[in-house]
């Protein structure tokens, strides 16, 4: 029998890639310079490290009224440099209903057990709350995750409940590029080889989005098959969320939303192939004998492919996204 872990629901929509100019805690900016940026068309802020700011509550509150009076569509997120458990929920404690982008799962050891740990630990301590979910407050998911996993991250964070935050650059698992005369490293994204005129160094066409986008099996693509479903489906945006008992170094849960569409994900952190071992589930509607393969993040398996539960294999840092309809 599968064992069952906590359940959460959540009914905040997904929101929409933004424009999002960073501003530093570390100089407060005035009301003036806000507006400017908002008449200048972006989509809103993320205001990093909040944990050095001096009445963080009043500050984000302020800067709040200011995006918010200017459009409803316009956000502001906080970031934190923190990795620390309960200094990030004193932080949430003070956002209220902002975002906050942290390094909280940047403190994973990339195992499926100890990230399953940290993903659980996170939503219940939040209870209800809208979460988000990121690897980091300023860097690029490429900064903090092999190469190898990357693929499995993009699909973890486009799966779990709340919002995904990304950095610009990491659809194409862009690394920060040290520029002459530059005192800091800053990311330069890479539209065609000719981007190499930008960077320190040679630009292989399969690193850039002109080539990525001809790559039906690159992570550009993945990025974009992830975003699409997401958008679509109401399980994968307002669904629960069930951990699922599965195979070593395995993390897999269920997303499910009223009678709508299924999604099982199983994510295979291992060097090794194995089984995902899902069986019967004591889930308030079981899962069935077999699901259907909507994506893997390794190329060789067919879309629409019917699996047996029973005898489901990931491959070695494989990761898929299964569905299965809603049977009352």
């Amino acid at each position: 029998m599968t064992s069952m872990g906590p359940t959460w629901n959540r009914s905040t929509p997904l929101l929409a890639p933004r424009k999002i100019s960073r501003v530093s805690c570390n100089r407060p900016r005035k009301r003036d310079a806000l507006s400017y940026w908002l008449q200048a068309g972006v989509d809103g802020f993320q205001v990093r490290d909040i944990e050095n700011l001096m009445d963080a509550p009043l500050f984000l509150a302020q800067w709040q009224n200011i995006t918010k009076s200017f459009s409803e569509d316009r956000l502001l997120i906080a970031g934190t440099g923190s990795s620390n458990h309960s200094q990030i929920l004193n932080l949430l404690e003070l956002t209220k209903d902002l975002l906050l982008t942290s390094s909280y799962l940047s403190v994973s050891d990339f195992t499926g057990k100890h990230t399953e740990l940290l993903v659980t630990q996170y939503l219940n301590a939040t209870d209800n709350g809208w979460c988000s979910w990121s690897l980091s407050q300023a860097g690029l998911l490429a900064s903090f995750v092999p190469a190898h996993l990357l693929q499995l991250y993009q699909l973890l964070l486009f799966t779990l409940p709340g919002t995904p935050v990304f950095s610009y650059g990491d659809e194409i698992g862009l690394k920060a590029a040290a520029l002459p005369g530059q005192p800091m490293k800053a990311p330069i994204m890479l539209w065609d080889e000719s981007s190499s005129l930008n960077t320190s160094g040679f630009v292989s066409p399969n690193m850039t989005v002109k080539g990525q986008s001809e790559d039906p099996g690159s992570l550009l693509s993945l990025f974009r098959r992830l975003s699409d479903h997401r958008s679509k489906e109401r399980s994968l945006l307002h669904g629960d969320f069930h951990v699922l008992s599965s195979g070593p170094d395995l993390f897999s849960y269920i997303r499910q939303w009223d009678q709508n569409e299924r999604f099982l994900v199983v994510l295979n952190f291992g060097d090794m192939g194995q089984p995902a071992r899902l069986g019967a589930s004591s889930l308030p509607s079981s899962l069935p004998s077999s699901v259907e393969l909507l994506l893997s993040t390794q190329p060789g398996r067919k879309e629409g492919t019917s699996f047996e539960l029973e005898h489901l294999k990931l491959e070695p840092h494989e990761g898929l996204l299964l569905r299965f309809p809603y049977v009352a």
